[in-house]
């Protein structure tokens, strides 16, 4: 079965929970379905929230998948997708996993964030209420996750 294209994918959850690392293998799933742009927001230099607006602007239309990857810790981050994004298909993806767990793969990130930040998100986090999938990265691994994603994706 093949997956609708033209989707918006959010993955959202605190620091460490396994986003990144879950979304870049999905992308090399989803290339064999259609075009797919990543945005990962550790790579974009200044507020990611501030430049959702253009970079939906700019790759609506242009690709099969976008996927945005950042905590989206805050519902009005992604209230705003899902607002920009009228007309297309916008699939939450909540990855999570107990705060000892995050703040021990922070540590051996490369560009690690405070320590004090991911205790502040995950105090702060405005969990999903309904997301599409809500995944336990600790329980399920990587692999696992995206074939979850990707039955899901197809329905």
């Amino acid at each position: 079965m093949i997956i609708l294209n033209y989707m918006v994918i959010i993955f959202c959850g605190i620091p460490g929970a396994g986003k990144t690392t879950i979304a870049k293998q999905l992308v090399k799933e989803l290339e064999k379905q259609g075009k797919v742009k990543i945005f990962i927001s550790d790579k974009i230099s200044g507020s990611f929230y501030k430049k959702i607006p253009r970079i939906l602007e700019e790759n609506l239309n242009k690709v099969d998948f976008l996927i945005l990857d950042a905590t989206f810790y805050k519902k009005k981050w992604r209230d705003l997708v899902y607002d920009l994004a009228r007309g297309y298909k916008v699939f939450l993806i909540y990855i999570h996993c107990p705060l000892a767990t995050c703040l021990k793969r922070n540590k051996k990130r490369r560009a690690g964030i405070l320590e004090k930040a991911v205790y502040i998100m995950s105090h702060q986090i405005e969990k999903p209420k309904r997301p599409d999938i809500s995944i336990n990265s600790q329980e399920i691994k990587p692999e696992k996750a995206v074939k979850i994603i990707l039955q899901k994706l197809r329905g």
